[in-house]
């Protein structure tokens, strides 16, 4: 009886890789029809779009900019744009937008902040919320159509050139939080950056430094095949955007969750107050709140008092130089220590023993460069011998610190100083320099000096119970036979991750 009943098994698992097929055919039957035809025409509302924003607006000062719009213009180019923005969604496949919650007035609640932000269709979540107001980059007012939104909306600008900028959108949010009902609400997406919904990235304090209710908002996809998400390391626009637009239908939950009314201490603090919310919001999710965030491009985590990248780029040029075939511990640098020496990309090729043009460009855009393209040998020296296994750590310290350290003004001896200690946690922990910088500063308080020792550097690095454990898992996996680089694995027990929550527990991948 038991071979009838494996060949049945063997015909019904065909019969379901059959009608699998034949839905992946009809799939793409239909995304071929419906995804041309409604980006067409969600463009060309886009564009319908443009009169009514620029009417909102037209014929106004700065100064009159400063108040919030009211009269004639709000009731006919509000009610255009929202009708016309639902329809653009509409058309692009999202059919139904499900509302839980009640949404609370701006009294109650004057700014609201949004997670967890996976898209570029998250924007959707202002029409449920009557078109409140955003936050958004200056440079995106030269972008046709989206900055006469911008303008219309009269949405608070950042300027990533101008350094005053921060300090005056503080203000600004501030001013409408506090105005008492007079400007229509805020809204924040405190993430900063998309995610892959896994988990709720770190909220960054600007929606929290007014010190004001704020009401969370949830954003869900609950679809059977996930398309929206664009997220570090995933697809591109325009593949979200056809795939999206190729579904028959989706669908897209917004919650408004109960108004959060800050204590005493977080209305003071607003990191505290951003923590708090973080962590209310994750848990009506049901997925972890975390400490990983963005600085720039690079995803990093907090672990004590440093960030560190959670894939250094310095695992990334291990395996472009695996894959080249090239072994660390072959290279002979030749780095003189406390010397800088400059080198171009000819010279980087030359000494690393590489022919491929694209290898070289590859490998030589992981090291900061400066004015005239230039590298300091120095940080390829220390990079190629982390990433040779024939050095222990104490070795390798002693090298990094051999390599950066000074010589005193004052006194024998050398120290190594904020710049020479940035450079090697940038290029061992993917650390940002502002960040190692600080941390610098807080170990030389314990020092007569500006700069670390040898040993007081060896003592953060190898017997700190945090930052050697940290040192140790990026640094020097167990057991690593000399010319077998390996790469630490980002989620293996005491990986950054662990190190930061307090656990041994291994997170999903970004990947995922």
């Amino acid at each position: 009886m038991a071979a009838p009943h494996r060949e049945g098994k063997v015909v019904h698992r065909r019969e379901e890789e059959a009608e699998a097929r034949e839905s992946t055919e009809r799939f793409c039957l239909l995304g071929a029809l419906l995804a041309p035809i409604r980006v067409l025409l969600a463009f060309i509302v886009l564009f319908l779009l443009w009169p009514f924003a620029w009417l909102q607006v037209a014929g106004l000062t700065e100064e009159q900019l400063q108040e919030p719009i009211t009269g004639w213009r709000k009731t006919v180019c509000h009610n255009g744009v929202l009708g016309l923005s639902r329809l653009l969604f509409f058309l692009l496949g999202f059919l139904r937008i499900r509302v839980r919650g009640q949404r609370a007035s701006r009294l109650q609640a004057p700014v609201l902040v949004a997670a967890p932000h996976s898209t570029f269709f998250d924007p959707i979540v202002l029409l449920p919320c009557d078109l409140p107001k955003v936050v958004s980059r200056a440079e995106n007012l030269s972008v046709p159509v989206i900055g006469a939104l911008l303008r219309f909306n009269q949405a608070i600008l950042v300027s990533r050139h101008d350094p005053a900028s921060r300090r005056r959108v503080v203000e600004e949010v501030r001013r409408r939080a506090t105005s008492g009902g007079k400007w229509p609400q805020v809204l924040f997406f405190p993430e900063g950056t998309c995610s892959n919904k896994k988990a709720l990235l770190k909220f960054k304090p600007g929606a929290f430094i007014a010190g004001v209710p704020v009401q969370p908002v949830l954003i869900r996809y609950p679809n059977s095949l996930d398309t929206t998400s664009w997220a570090w390391r995933g697809p591109g626009v325009l593949k979200v955007l056809w795939l999206t637009a190729s579904q028959p239908c989706s669908i897209v939950d917004v919650e408004f969750l109960p108004v959060y009314q800050p204590s005493l201490e977080e209305s003071k603090d607003p990191t505290l107050y951003a923590n708090n919310v973080q962590k209310v919001m994750a848990q009506a999710l049901g997925i972890p709140a975390t400490e990983c965030e963005f600085v720039g491009s690079l995803p990093v985590i907090v672990v004590g008092r440093l960030k560190v990248a959670l894939e250094p780029q310095l695992w990334e040029l291990g395996k472009v130089l695996r894959k080249a075939g090239l072994s660390p511990g072959c290279v002979d640098t030749g780095a003189e220590p406390s010397r800088s020496r400059m080198i171009g990309q000819e010279e980087f090729a030359r000494q690393l023993q590489l022919s491929d043009p694209q290898t070289v460009a590859g490998a030589f855009s992981y090291f900061q460069q400066d004015a005239k393209g230039l590298v300091d040998f120095r940080d390829v020296a220390l990079a190629l011998a982390a990433l040779d296994g024939g050095r222990n750590l104490e070795e390798l310290t002693r090298l990094a610190f051999e390599l950066f350290a000074e010589e005193q003004a004052e006194g024998p001896g050398r120290l190594l100083y904020r710049d020479g200690f940035s450079t090697i946690l940038h290029l061992l922990l993917g650390s940002p320099r502002p960040a190692a910088s600080t941390l610098h500063a807080e170990l030389c308080q314990e020092a007569p000096s500006q700069g670390l020792s040898l040993c007081q550097f060896q003592n953060f690095s190898l017997h700190d119970p945090l930052y050697g454990k940290l040192f140790s898992t990026y640094l020097r996996p167990p057991h690593t036979p000399r010319g077998t680089s390996q790469i630490p694995n980002a989620i293996s027990p005491g990986s950054p991750t662990a190190l930061a929550n307090g656990t041994m527990q291994a997170p999903k991948q970004k990947d995922d």
